[in-house]
């Protein structure tokens, strides 16, 4: 990605008040966080304070969410890093009117309404990396409920149940995350989306035969949310995969 062809803070702003402006939408009401947009080098001092010995893996990061103070920190030199990355991933996949990035490890859907392929993978990184954070503060720490969070509100916030290729997609997540499910140690941020993956599955392509309209409560499930173990995120997952697997043969 050219570094002046898009102001990232303008992207980032804006996802800010379009993820705000959906959850208030859908009735979550909330004191919402401050956001703030930061550059590594020039706020390496401030973000040590914050994030500590672990400041070191904030490229892998792009956000962190510091709750003391309530405030949404992005790291535009990660944002630029991941843009960039999915920009060259050879691994895309086109699906109609759909195509796909890869995001915490399952393939994340993106709505093809424009040529400019550029300005929409830099917007949904963005938009993927607020909703994160934002998600901290709605349902506490533990990237797993937050990764949940974060797609579960990608998804409907985007209207992807709308289009029917995006179950090809989702097909294929459900098999990535089972793959995932027989490693030693699965990352919680990818289990978490291929919970998010799998449960929307079930609602919408399975159980939803309207699908126009969503038919999962969105607000409850993120009401729910906070009360889910993050200590039992492999065998939520796990469970949650292998009912999918089950009712795709009952209903295919």
């Amino acid at each position: 990605m050219s570094e002046y062809k898009y102001d990232l803070d303008i992207f980032i702003k804006n996802s800010f008040e379009e993820a705000i402006e959906y959850l208030n939408k859908i009735g979550i009401k909330n004191e919402w966080p401050k956001l703030k947009i930061v550059d590594l080098s020039e706020s390496f001092n401030l973000l040590q304070d914050i994030y500590g010995n672990l400041l070191e893996n904030i490229y892998g990061i792009g956000g962190i969410y510091a709750s003391k103070t309530r405030e949404i920190y992005i790291i535009k030199n990660a944002l630029k890093r991941f843009i960039n990355r999915e920009l060259n991933n050879p691994n895309k996949i086109f699906v109609g009117n759909l195509f796909t990035i890869t995001r915490n490890s399952i393939l994340y859907p993106i709505y093809k309404n424009d040529d400019d392929t550029e300005k929409l993978i830099a917007k949904v990184i963005v938009d993927s990396i607020v909703i994160h954070e934002i998600g901290h503060d709605i349902i506490g720490q533990g990237n797993w409920r937050t990764c949940i969070f974060e797609f579960l509100v990608y998804f409907y916030k985007n209207e992807l149940y709308k289009y029917p290729e995006v179950y090809k997609i989702m097909d294929q997540n459900i098999e990535i995350c089972k793959r995932h499910l027989k490693e030693k140690n699965p990352r919680p941020t990818t289990l978490g989306a291929c919970f998010a993956n799998d449960f929307i599955y079930i609602y919408e392509n399975i159980l939803n035969k309207d699908k126009q309209s969503p038919k999962l409560d969105i607000k409850n499930i993120i009401e729910k949310l906070k009360y889910f173990s993050e200590d039992e995120y492999i065998d939520s997952t796990k469970m949650i995969n292998t009912l999918t697997k089950i009712l795709m043969l009952i209903y295919k």
